[in-house]
């Protein structure tokens, strides 16, 4: 048995409620089923939040590094803008003291009219020259002022990091310890049982389900720039009141479809409800899971997106710090402008068996 299959093996074994029989048995006396699964729920969320931790930590230095690039390069700027503003206040000092107004007195004293235009050239320049002088001056002030606001808002968001990621870890460290008091209560040989199991859960889950979700979250969020095609494949499916056009997604239909734009659905069932989306299917033994529902968003422009509410992994529910990683992750979006800049989605609603999906195509653009 490959190293793959056997830990799909005890993982699903530990999950349909045979792991009391495998190789290390835990004692019937001192653990359900029920209680077996809920540790490795514990430790499968462990593992997740620790996964966040480290993404956090990651983004902490990218956001650093960046706070740190800004720096020098306002520290530049700062330089670049002084040697700008001092020739700005000579050229602004000689309009106050009215030496440049002397200076077009030389128009009169021209002893002719070529002698006068030569004059007048002369003065154009100098007053263009003033001018990139001022003009270089307020862009050297306004990029130097858009580097400190940029480097105001890395420095919010670097905040904001380290907040989150403190919150965390205080998070994992406690459930740590809630996790590592039960399995005291176990005597060592049920303990050190359980800790392969949880050992072989998170091995299957960074090896095969991460990858897997990966993967369908990437199809999904393909699938979602099918949906004119879905239109054109189901013509019955659309409907239009005016300047409305509304169109019906049938999960009936919704599934053969695709199928056939994608070999990865064909082991997964979409059931739409009032409650929303539920997408269940498993490959070589690996069972996912997915809830969610459509919204609509307006900012930063409009769209359709997929929400994520719920993720299981062989019946494990994932952390709020997956799902959101997920969703950061994988668009799962629709945009309407981008195939028509006169239309904007402005209703969805779930219902029994079918998704309706209102567009507003506006003649004024």
């Amino acid at each position: 048995m490959t190293m793959g299959k056997r830990i799909r093996f005890i993982v699903t074994a530990a999950l349909a409620g045979a792991l009391l029989c495998s190789a290390a048995p835990v004692s019937n006396a001192e653990l359900s089923i029920e209680e077996i699964r809920q540790l490795l729920q514990e430790s499968l969320t462990i593992t997740e939040i620790d996964r966040e931790l480290q993404r956090l930590t990651e983004e902490e230095g990218r956001v650093a590094e960046q706070i740190a690039a800004t720096e020098r390069e306002a520290a530049r700027q700062a330089e670049r803008m002084e040697g700008a503003k001092r020739h700005a206040a000579r050229v602004l000092r000689s309009y106050y003291t009215g030496d440049r107004d002397r200076m077009w007195l030389l128009l009169l004293h021209a002893d002719s009219f070529a002698e006068a235009m030569s004059v007048y050239q002369y003065l154009v320049s100098v007053v263009r020259a003033d001018r990139h002088l001022l003009e270089r001056y307020l862009a050297s002030y306004m990029e130097l002022k858009a580097l400190q606001a940029e480097l105001e808002e890395r420095s919010r968001e670097l905040s904001e990091i380290k907040s989150r990621f403190l919150a965390q870890r205080i998070r994992v460290v406690a459930l740590q310890e809630q996790l590592d008091a039960k399995l005291a209560e176990l005597d060592e040989k049920d303990s050190a049982a359980i800790l392969e199991r949880m050992d072989a859960l998170s091995r299957a889950w960074y090896e095969e389900g991460l990858p897997l979700f990966r993967r369908f979250l990437q199809a999904m969020s393909d699938a979602m720039q099918e949906l004119p095609d879905y239109i054109a494949t189901y013509e019955d499916s659309l409907e239009v009141n005016g300047n409305t056009y509304t169109f019906r997604i049938r999960d009936e239909q919704l599934n053969p479809f695709l199928r056939s734009r994608n070999a990865l659905f064909e082991t997964f069932v979409f059931v739409i409800s009032p409650d929303g989306i539920q997408i269940e299917g498993n490959q070589n033994g690996t069972g996912i899971a997915v809830r969610g529902h459509y919204a609509i968003e307006s900012e930063p422009e409009n769209a359709l997106r997929f929400m994520i509410d719920e993720l299981r992994y062989n019946g494990l529910e994932l952390p709020d710090t997956t799902r959101e990683d997920m969703q950061r992750q994988f668009q799962m979006t629709f945009y309407p402008k981008r195939y028509s800049s006169s239309l904007e989605a402005t209703d969805v609603v779930h219902g029994s068996g079918e998704l309706k999906i209102s567009l507003h195509f506006s003649l004024g653009n």
